[in-house]
């Protein structure tokens, strides 16, 4: 009976979640939603991956598997993801937050969130397709535009492109001030969640983490009730950290990833306050 409610509740919310959760507007209670036809894909995903954790709930095993996959480019690794943060954290431009380092940290914290399972699919496939519309105005004829946060702001702003009453469409162009700041919110939510994986909080139960890191972030405020309570669902599939850890293969002790994840976190904390400095500072934190 349980599991029948908890299915069925599943099924509307995910629908939702997938189609609004990252997809969030300036407003608390609007969001810009995609066809679903376009989003079917990560539907099936997304409930193919509630229905299998929650047949491990029930039966209080983690089957995470035994081996890792094989290492290759696209493999997350924690190491990398530290090392590119404080990189970026600590760039020559670092206080106007250059542009390819930021994207270049984006790229590996992609990988962590495609480590984190099916359930958050969603979640790292419109990233996916945030950073790649930063990446194509850096390859574009107004390249020199975008080589920082703070050149960008000021770009957009001086040349009104900055659509303050549409969210991006087919006939609304998305510009990278509005496309960053959705990745800044997303960045406050995971620096948190990374940083409480590191230090071990809520009692090593990583769905509390993720709950707690949501709710603290500026994402949850910008998202209505029901998107809420649909992102709850979604950290609820999360394992507790010793089977976390385990799921992201890393080749390092968890004492030696713990470290790693809290410099990462802290690296992740200065770019978000230099990011947020700039947007609050060019009155642009409120783009819809």
């Amino acid at each position: 009976m349980k599991n029948s409610i908890a299915y069925c509740i599943l099924g509307t919310l995910a629908i939702i979640v997938v189609l609004s959760a990252f997809r969030c507007s300036g407003g608390p209670y609007t969001t810009n939603i995609k066809t679903i036809h376009s989003n079917e894909k990560s539907v099936e995903e997304f409930m193919s991956a509630v229905r299998e954790k929650e047949a491990q709930l029930d039966s209080k095993t983690t089957n995470m598997g035994d081996e890792c996959p094989s290492k290759g480019e696209n493999t997350f690794s924690a190491a990398n993801m530290s090392v590119l943060f404080q990189e970026c954290a600590k760039s020559k431009r670092a206080r106007e937050v250059d542009m390819d380092h930021y994207l270049a940290a984006w790229d590996e914290l992609i990988r962590f969130l495609n480590s984190m399972g099916k359930a958050f699919s969603f979640v790292s496939s419109d990233v996916v397709d945030k950073v790649g519309i930063l990446r194509a105005f850096r390859n574009s004829a107004d390249a020199s535009h975008y080589e920082t946060i703070k050149k960008m702001i000021v770009y957009e702003k001086n040349n009104n492109l900055i659509n303050y009453k549409e969210a991006p469409s087919k006939k609304v162009k998305a510009y990278g001030s509005r496309t960053l700041l959705r990745l800044h919110r997303a960045l406050k939510f995971l620096l948190i969640l990374i940083g409480k994986l590191a230090r071990n909080e809520d009692e090593g139960k990583v769905s509390v983490m993720g709950y707690n890191a949501y709710h603290a972030s500026p994402m949850a405020e910008y998202h209505p009730w029901i998107v809420r309570k649909a992102v709850g669902l979604a950290v609820y599939m999360l394992p507790d950290r010793p089977a976390f850890i385990k799921q992201l293969c890393q080749d390092m002790s968890e004492e030696e990833l713990a470290k790693s994840m809290q410099v990462c976190s802290e690296s992740m904390d200065a770019i978000f306050e230099y990011t947020h400095a700039l947007y609050s500072k060019y009155e642009v934190l409120e783009i819809p």
